[in-house]
């Protein structure tokens, strides 16, 4: 699967503060917690945790941990694990650094900021890439508007290399996430895979659905915790 693609009554409070959580603006210093619950073909198969600070600097750093394991009866097994860090600042990354293993591949891709573009280190190759890419991570949204629409470029975060894609937005929609009913943005982006996209009001990743193999992956967020 290569590229892969949170003064009233007291019983009120906890409720309330779920739903503001998904909304209100992050302040520098803040830890945004989100975990979230991977299914593939509606069996449970394991999870993703983001962790995002936002620094001094105003730029936000979002940490990832994910881990696959899918059995089946048919001899089938398969295994994933990625390991990421990106720090982004006025829309643009200015460093990515992960190591995945998917089923024995073993990648690691570290990405910094070189001028206009990006200076991309995967395995033994060395490359300068496009310094307006989206990373496959889809943690956040891109800032600009008009990015969410159309071409974009898009750096795989397991394997360093450039993807092609378009996205398209879906519309709104009203769904229960982490035990709370909130409007979500749907996004569409086509690459070698169809992946819909679903975030929050701060632009953040809630949902993540697509196929793969014949396989058909869901992500979902079943907590947010902000401190």
């Amino acid at each position: 699967m290569e590229g892969n693609y949170l003064c009233i009554p007291g019983k009120f409070q906890g409720a309330l503060f779920a739903l503001l959580a998904f909304f209100l603006p992050s302040f520098a210093g803040e830890t945004e917690t989100r975990k979230f619950r991977v299914s593939v073909d509606g069996k449970p198969a394991g999870e993703m945790n983001l962790i995002i600070d936002k620094n001094e600097d105003a730029s936000l750093t979002a940490t990832m941990e994910t881990d696959l394991k899918i059995s089946s009866f048919l001899f089938f097994n398969y295994r994933y694990s990625y390991r990421g860090k990106e720090t982004w600042k006025d829309g643009a990354i200015l460093r990515l650094e992960s190591v995945s293993n998917d089923n024995g591949a073993r990648y690691s891709v570290l990405a910094t900021r070189d001028g206009p573009g990006l200076r991309i280190r995967a395995g033994n190759q060395e490359r300068i890439g496009r310094g307006d890419a989206w990373t496959t991570t889809f943690w956040k949204l891109p800032s600009d508007p008009n990015r969410r629409k159309g071409a974009i470029p898009l750096l795989d975060a397991d394997t360093g290399k450039d993807v092609e894609g378009n996205i398209q937005f879906l519309g709104q929609a009203a769904v229960t996430l982490a035990g709370q009913q909130v409007n979500v943005n749907r996004y569409r982006l086509l690459t070698r895979v169809n992946t819909e996209l679903w975030f929050d009001g701060s632009d953040r990743l809630v949902r993540q659905m697509w196929t793969e193999d014949g396989h058909k992956i869901d992500m979902e967020m079943i907590h947010l915790q902000r401190n």
